[in-house]
């Protein structure tokens, strides 16, 4: 009987485990650093700090930034991003936040640079070691993709295709994490 007990409560322990597809950003120190590659190259995304309650990350192009700053973003404690910076300075702002690590169906609000604000919606769905999503905007499917998560919640690779792609999908790995 206690075997059993020890059991179930290992396997509830699992399941409750997978279930949490959170980016887990406060054990994310400032300076961290984490390089993502895909076939147009590689991206360095550098975590800047804490802004209140937001984590800040920066992004630039090459591996440790050769190429020159490519953007910044902001996330909640979660890992759902509120806010995009271009390198030109362009904000775009997701309300109440782009809903990347919400498991479902979550509605959120494009606010673009200009102003014209557009309802999404994104519908995520855990799978094991990590998760599957499906982007909706005005004109149905937007972009859909999945990506491969560590122990924190952070992207071990994945793929992404956009719609209207005359492309395959785009697949990326992670090649570089180093948390301070």
């Amino acid at each position: 009987m206690r075997a059993r007990i020890i059991a179930l409560g290992l396997t509830f322990m699992a399941s409750m485990a997978q279930a949490d597809i959170a980016w887990n950003v406060d054990r994310i120190g400032a300076g961290s650093t984490m390089v993502m590659s895909d076939r147009a190259g590689e991206l360095t995304h550098v975590k800047r700090g804490t802004q209140g309650a937001l984590h800040v990350f920066d992004v630039f192009a090459g591996q440790g930034g050769a190429g020159g700053f490519a953007g910044s973003y902001k996330t909640n404690a979660r890992g759902d991003v509120v806010e995009t910076v271009a390198f030109d300075g362009a904000v775009t702002r997701f309300v109440p936040h782009r809903c990347n690590r919400t498991v479902g169906q979550c509605n959120f609000t494009v606010v673009h640079p200009d102003g014209f604000t557009e309802p999404r919606t994104r519908v995520t769905t855990e799978v094991n070691g990590g998760l599957q999503y499906r982007e909706y905007g005005l004109d149905g499917l937007m972009t859909e993709g999945a990506l491969h998560l560590d122990a924190n919640g952070t992207s071990k690779g994945g793929w992404q295709r956009q719609k209207n792609a005359d492309e395959k999908k785009r697949r990326h790995r992670r090649i570089v994490l180093a948390l301070k």
